[in-house]
């Protein structure tokens, strides 16, 4: 199949659309949003988990003699005298919890109800937070240790839970919105743990109260996923018959209902250009986010003597840029898609080419400004248009295989955990004194060539074409060329 072969097949697949649209009475806000609601909530709960010790750690280990050591002691708070070697091995075990079970998680989603596995998630993860107090004050640090492994553990199954329901909910041109907003719950949730957080631990409860909040918030949004989601139409118990044609219509031909594990075609998934493009892309994504949450205000503190992390506006600003521009964003997205303004590949390209090549021209002149205002401007834009992204690489599992989304989601996902373990310890081989500006200068420019090299790659070889190997039926027919259809450039 020729490259003209597929960009016709896409125009026709976005003719159906139109006309599936039109068949179904074009249905407006229904339960595939509320669906997307319920599953945003879940990632700002999940997040809200996840950060809170990067707060509550400088609380539960003030500096002696300070004032929060001495007003923690009068409020009879439990404090602790961890060492720093001991606060890094704290606040890293959730990753490698998370690390080691992405891709088992995903494959049991292929087995079992996502909606039960992402509620069970939930629940460990909320009771596990709730416990949290109780629990370190009386066995201290190697119980905080495995807790939090535990809570990585049960983390790990939130993203290929959504990305494997929401496969089933959401129609091809209407992912980046409803998926996108979903994703934004990373930013809101990050934002309302670091301001919440911070004043809670001041409060006469004292860090406490932060864990058993973030637990309870935890187990209501249970109760209502519970009541009122669903991990497939047929299961759904609310959802109209107009709906719920208008998205079967959509999906026809792309989702199986009868699949089971053994159906998964493991040789065709790793050995797919367009899966590899998107876990290149994913790796590129996590370098560049780490790089810049991570370092970004060292650099600014060293180098421009700028205390960035004084200012809680200047610290959540990055991040409620990119929250604020994530809507518009996807949906001028499916605005385009829908119009036949754009195929979905071309769109999913453009989109990430702005997050991954504007971020890596920023990080270019990061490299060579040492205004302190520049810079915080610069750095803000960087991680705002990194939204962008969640309308490209980001909802592409779906795209290639709405049948197993949630296991691409989980294979890359863990793929990409190098992106984030692999930036920082880059950083700390690079750059011997923090106050040199060019050593900073290779780091920045190094992260601008891991995004540019990857979106490269994801240009030339991704595709928004659901897979041949995606549905049973189409695994039974004769085989087709595989890398002439799955490799499509822009233009």
């Amino acid at each position: 199949m020729t490259n003209l072969d597929v960009k016709q097949t896409e125009q026709v697949n976005s003719q159906e659309m139109a006309s599936i649209q039109k068949a179904a009475g074009s249905p407006g806000i229904g339960f595939r949003h509320l669906q997307s609601l319920l599953l945003f909530l879940c990632v700002v709960c999940g997040y809200l988990i996840r950060v809170n010790l990067s707060v509550t750690i400088v609380a539960m280990n003030p500096v002696t003699n300070s004032t929060d050591y001495f007003r923690e002691l009068a409020d009879h708070v439990p404090i602790f005298g961890w060492t720093n070697s001991m606060r890094s091995v704290l606040l890293s075990t959730f990753f490698v919890g998370y690390l080691v079970a992405n891709f088992p998680a995903s494959v049991l989603g292929c087995r079992f109800d996502n909606k039960i596995l992402l509620a069970c998630s939930m629940i460990v993860s909320s009771l596990l937070s709730i416990v949290s107090p109780p629990l370190v004050y009386e066995y201290g640090a190697p119980a905080l240790v495995v807790i939090r492994f535990a809570q990585g553990l049960s983390s790990a199954f939130m993203f290929p839970m959504v990305h494997g329901i929401m496969s089933k909910f959401s129609p091809p041109h209407e992912r980046g919105q409803l998926v996108g907003f979903i994703n934004s719950g990373i930013q809101l949730g990050t934002m309302v743990t670091l301001a919440i957080s911070g004043m809670l631990c001041s409060s006469v409860k004292g860090w406490p109260i932060v864990y058993y909040l973030s637990g309870a918030v935890g187990l209501v949004w249970t109760a209502v996923w519970l009541l009122l989601g669903a991990g497939s139409l047929s299961t759904h118990r609310f959802i109209g018959q107009v709906e719920k044609d208008y998205i079967q219509r959509s999906l026809t031909n792309t989702v199986d209902h009868d699949r089971r594990l053994s159906d998964t075609p493991w040789k065709s998934i790793f050995t797919s250009l367009p899966v590899w493009a998107t876990a290149l892309a994913h790796i590129g994504h996590n370098w560049g986010f780490w790089l810049l949450l991570t370092e970004m205000p060292t650099f600014i503190h060293t180098v421009l003597k700028f205390d960035i992390k004084e200012d809680g506006i200047l610290s959540s600003l990055p991040y409620l840029a990119m929250f604020v521009l994530q809507i518009p964003v996807t949906f001028f997205a499916d605005f385009l898609n829908k119009r036949e303004i754009t195929t979905l590949t071309v769109s999913r390209k453009i989109w990430n080419t702005i997050s991954f090549w504007g971020g890596a021209i920023g990080l270019t002149i990061l490299g060579f400004v040492e205004d302190t205002r520049l810079t915080i401007i610069i750095y803000v834009f960087i991680v705002a248009i990194g939204c962008t992204s969640n309308a490209g690489f980001n909802i592409n599992h779906m795209d290639l295989s709405p049948n197993f989304a949630g296991l691409l989601m989980g294979i890359t996902n863990t793929v990409a955990a190098s992106g984030g373990i692999i930036a920082p310890l880059f950083v700390g081989l690079v750059v011997d004194d923090q106050t040199s500006v060019a050593e900073w200068r290779i780091v920045f420019i190094s992260g601008a060539v891991v995004l540019f090299a990857t979106n490269l790659f994801f240009i030339i070889f991704g595709s928004a074409k659901t897979q041949p190997w995606n549905s049973l039926k189409n695994r039974d027919s004769p085989k087709m060329d595989n890398t002439k259809q799955d490799i499509e450039t822009v233009g």
